[in-house]
């Protein structure tokens, strides 16, 4: 099984003879983020899937917040721009591991509730940093804040 730097090295091969520019430009890109990660000062690790999963995970959080500023604006620019960031945080998702759906992390919010002593809207906090340090791959971050937050609300 090729690594993410291969597959991603084959994709933009195929980018190129397809000409599909939206693809080959998020492809460059996220090898263009890789390479600064690499060149940056105090690196020493080593390029791998681990890395990469990391690398396109910053760039599609850059993404997430892109909308929600262009989300601010109602131009129509705006909203193009908004379609074409909501494109690319969904190409870069076959590179990310899946996180757990909503009833998975509302489980396991559960389990973290009753492991604590019971619901207290005072308890946020712990049961989010219960939650996060048990499944922090597996789970959104904003996903359980908004959960925990339902989950210990009056």
């Amino acid at each position: 099984m090729p690594d993410l730097g291969q597959e991603l090295d084959a994709r933009l091969k195929a980018a190129i003879l397809a000409k599909d520019q939206p693809l080959l430009n998020l492809v460059r890109m996220l090898k263009t983020k890789m390479m600064e990660r690499r060149t940056a000062k105090g690196f020493s690790g080593e390029i791998n899937d681990a890395l990469w999963i990391e690398v396109i995970g910053a760039y599609v959080k850059s993404l997430e917040k892109g909308v929600s500023e262009f989300e601010k604006s109602n131009s129509p620019a705006a909203r193009e721009q908004i379609a074409s960031l909501r494109w690319e945080i969904e190409a870069c998702q076959q590179w990310l591991p899946r996180k757990a759906d909503e009833a998975t992390t509302r489980g396991w919010i559960d389990e973290a509730i009753v492991g604590l002593g019971g619901k207290e809207k005072a308890k946020v906090g712990a049961v989010m940093g219960a939650v996060m340090k048990a499944h922090k791959d597996d789970v959104d971050a904003g996903l359980v804040k908004k959960l925990v937050e339902q989950a210990l609300a009056p």
